[in-house]
C-alpha cells in the first residue's frame, strides 16, 4: 500500500455505521457527485494536500481515487438512513463524523479530511505545462522556478529562502491540477501543493483550493539556462503545510547510547575552565537523506537553571555531531531514514569534563 494512501484508507476501512450531518440537510442529492481532496488535518496547524477524488453516486456506490493514479481506486457502497444519517459499506464508528455545509465536505473527527465540490475546467494539462516548464511564475508571496527536468524551486519573496521539489501537471476529467511534491532527494514523497488551475490567460494562471479568492501566478520571464536549483539552506524531507518536520521522532536505543557517549569520550577534549557544570541537550533533526539541520542546544546548571557554558565546550558538541555522528546510531544501519527523524540526547558535564550521555 503506498504511503498516500495509508493513512486515508486506513480511516475509509474502518468509516462508521452512521454518520450525522450538520448545518445543513444530508439529502442523497446534496452528496451525490464528485468531491476533490483539500486537506488532511494533522493537527490544529498541521495540514498536508490530500490529493484525491471522491465520487458519490447515484446508484448508491463510492468511489475514492488517488489524482495521479499510482493506485487503483477504492470502492464501496454507502446509503442516506433516517435522521439524516449516513453508512458507509458495513464498519462501525462514532456518530456525527460528516460535515456538510454548501460545497465543503468534512469526514473525520481524528485528522479529518476536507473535501470541496469539484467543478470541472476544460484545460489541456499539456498546455499548462508547456506555459510554465522553464519558465519563472510567481504570487504574492512565492516564485516558482520551473526546471526543464520537472524540478522545482519554491523562493519565498520575504526570506529569500528556496526550497526544490518535483512538479507536475496531472488531469482529472479533462481539467489539470498543479501537483508540487517530493524533496531535492527525489519526487517520491508527500505533497507540498495541489491546486486546481481555472484559469490559463495571457501572462496569468489562476489555481484554485479551497479558498473562493484563487492563487494567481504571473508570468515573471525565462528560467536562465545556466541556473542551478538547488536549497538555500537545510530542507526537511516532509512537505506537508505547517508539519513540523520533527513529526517523525528518531530514536537513540540503549545500546546505541553507550555507542554515542563512547564516541563524544573519544572526541571531546576537555575545557579547563571553572563553572562547567551541568547538562546541555542536543536537538536536531536528521533528513531523510542522512543530512543534519539546524542545532539546539538547551543548556542548564546542577540546579537545572539556564545558563551558557563557555563555547569552546558547546561548540565542540555541535561539531562532533556535525563531523562525527554515523547515521547507525538513530536506526538499524548507516543507510538515511525513510523519513525526518528528530534526535534528543542530553550530555552532563562536570567541570568541563564530559561524564554522562542520557
Amino acid at each position: 500500500m503506498s504511503k498516500t494512501w495509508r493513512p486515508i484508507w486506513q480511516f475509509i476501512a474502518t468509516l462508521s455505521l452512521f454518520y450525522s450531518f450538520t448545518h445543513s440537510p444530508s439529502t442523497a442529492q446534496s452528496l451525490t457527485g464528485r468531491w476533490v481532496g483539500v486537506t488532511t488535518e494533522y493537527d490544529l496547524d498541521a495540514f498536508c494536500p490530500l490529493p484525491v477524488y471522491m465520487d458519490f453516486n447515484a446508484d448508491s456506490t463510492w468511489q475514492l481515487g488517488l489524482i495521479d493514479e499510482s493506485a487503483a481506486p477504492r470502492t464501496g457502497r454507502w446509503a442516506r438512513l433516517k435522521n439524516d444519517s449516513l453508512r458507509f459499506n458495513e464498519a462501525t464508528y462514532a456518530p456525527e463524523l460528516v460535515t456538510l455545509q454548501g460545497d465543503r465536505l468534512r469526514i473525520g473527527r481524528v485528522q479529518p479530511m476536507t473535501f470541496r465540490r469539484f467543478r470541472a475546467m476544460p484545460m489541456k494539462r499539456e498546455t499548462v505545462w508547456a506555459r510554465l516548464v522553464g519558465q519563472v511564475w510567481q504570487s504574492d508571496s512565492v516564485q516558482f522556478r520551473f526546471g526543464a527536468d520537472g524540478r522545482v524551486a519554491l523562493r519565498n519573496r520575504r526570506a529569500n529562502t528556496q526550497t526544490i521539489h518535483y512538479a507536475e501537471v496531472l488531469a482529472l476529467a479533462e481539467s489539470a491540477f498543479l501537483v508540487v511534491r517530493g524533496n531535492p532527494n527525489g519526487r517520491a514523497g508527500d505533497i507540498r501543493i495541489f491546486w486546481q488551475v481555472v484559469g490559463n490567460d495571457v501572462g496569468v494562471i489562476r489555481l484554485q483550493n479551497d479558498s473562493e479568492k484563487p492563487e494567481i501566478l504571473r508570468w515573471v520571464g525565462a528560467l536562465p539556462a545556466n541556473e542551478s536549483l538547488q536549497s538555500t539552506q537545510f530542507q526537511p524531507c516532509a512537505n506537508c503545510y505547517g508539519m513540523d518536520p520533527t513529526f517523525f521522532a528518531g530514536y537513540v536505543n540503549e545500546l546505541n547510547k553507550r555507542k554515542l557517549l563512547s564516541l563524544f569520550r573519544q572526541q571531546y577534549k576537555p575545557v579547563d575552565v571553572p563553572d562547567q557544570s551541568g547538562v546541555i541537550t542536543l536537538k536536531f533533526v536528521r533528513n531523510c537523506a542522512g543530512e543534519i539541520g539546524p542545532i539546539s542546544l538547551q543548556q542548564l546548571d546542577t540546579n537545572y537553571k539556564r545558563r551558557p557554558f563557555d563555547k569552546r565546550v558547546s561548540d565542540q558538541l555541535m561539531g562532533i555531531v556535525r563531523n562525527h555522528l554515523p547515521g547507525s546510531l538513530f536506526g538499524d544501519n548507516d543507510k538515511a531514514p525513510s523519513h525526518d527523524q528528530t534526535v534528543t540526547f542530553t550530555i552532563r558535564l562536570v567541570d568541563g569534563r564530559l561524564t554522562d550521555l542520557f
